[in-house]
């Protein structure tokens, strides 16, 4: 390759990086905005579910888990979870994704 070549490669390849590393930026930003959100709103959902009566039992904590607001914890747990799980399938779709794409710009530099 000439030296003109060389350096429109090297100009492509930063500007790739960078396109990247902000695309990266944006999806992080997004998910911890997202995570915030949940975060807040089980917190909202768990302050309206606490009754009174809730320090007086001492035996077990699961005759606690059998009074009325039961349900609601359930509720934010199964919800928890699920938000969880799909969190996780994105990075790990994401990281795939990245690691294919170092991949396949290795393969065409040689």
């Amino acid at each position: 390759m000439t030296g003109r070549t060389e350096r429109r490669v090297r100009e492509i390849r930063q500007r790739t990086r960078q396109y990247r590393k902000r695309y990266e930026r944006r999806v992080l930003s997004t998910l911890s905005v997202c995570s915030l959100l949940l975060f807040a709103g089980i917190g909202i959902l768990l302050r309206k579910v606490q009754s009174g009566g809730v320090p007086t039992v001492a035996d077990s904590y699961g005759s606690v888990l059998l009074r009325g607001g039961a349900s609601a914890y359930v509720v934010v747990g199964i919800a928890a979870f699920a938000v969880g799980v799909t969190v996780t399938m994105i990075c790990i779709r994401l990281k795939n994704k990245s690691k294919d794409r170092t991949v396949s710009t290795e393969e065409r530099e040689d």
